[in-house]
């Protein structure tokens, strides 16, 4: 049988340069354009993403609709020790639960990823975390977390760690305009650059 009747048939082949949707649907991103890149149409579950950015809130900003969506299908969301207290009208306006939110606090980056793990393998919806400094290891745990509790781990990032590899299922970059997305690694496909957003 040859390559090409095995791709017909629905194989788990994947040929280069083409761009393969996941059967799991994602949860939508809000914005279009960004979601008809992701393999799923949307954040992939069971995943850690990593959002870089240097621009404060703009990660933020492209979470929302997500966040959002999860909390009136009442799903909890968790934030992992955030680096500043989070602006509860902000979220209000954007259309998230406020009931849905719930702020866990860490002594330091040690103790935040091992909530982080634990948050992910009891299956929460969604978790954001903030942390800095990971080893390939522990990304590696994260991933595995989210897999076994099936929902989304978002790490907001400072976007010079984009030199360093990672297990992480989807990293996108947010540009410092904010209205610009590049996918620099993702499932089913290649890198994407400059999926325009509009303004965040």
């Amino acid at each position: 049988m040859g390559v090409e009747n095995l791709l017909r048939q629905g194989s788990c082949l994947w040929r280069g340069g083409e761009f393969y949707p996941d059967s799991d649907p994602g949860i939508a991103t809000g914005f279009s354009s960004l979601d008809r890149h992701l393999a799923g149409c949307g954040w992939p579950r069971r995943a850690i993403i990593e959002i870089l950015s240097d621009r404060p809130g703009g990660a933020m900003a492209l979470l929302m609709p997500a966040l959002a969506t999860l909390s009136r299908e009442a799903k909890e969301i968790i934030l992992v020790a955030p680096p500043y207290v989070p602006y509860a009208p902000g979220f209000s306006i954007n259309g998230v639960d406020l009931t849905r939110l719930l702020l866990v606090k860490g002594r330091n980056e040690k103790e935040c990823l091992w909530v982080l793990e634990q948050v992910l393998d009891a299956g929460c919806a969604a978790a954001l975390s903030w942390p800095q400094r990971l080893s390939g290891m522990a990304l590696r745990r994260l991933q595995l977390a989210a897999e076994r509790g099936g929902g989304c781990g978002f790490l907001l990032r400072r976007s010079h760690w984009e030199r360093d590899s990672s297990p992480a299922a989807l990293r996108l970059r947010v540009a410092a305009a904010g209205n610009r997305v590049d996918i620099l690694k993702r499932r089913g496909g290649w890198p994407v650059e400059g999926i325009e957003l509009g303004a965040l």
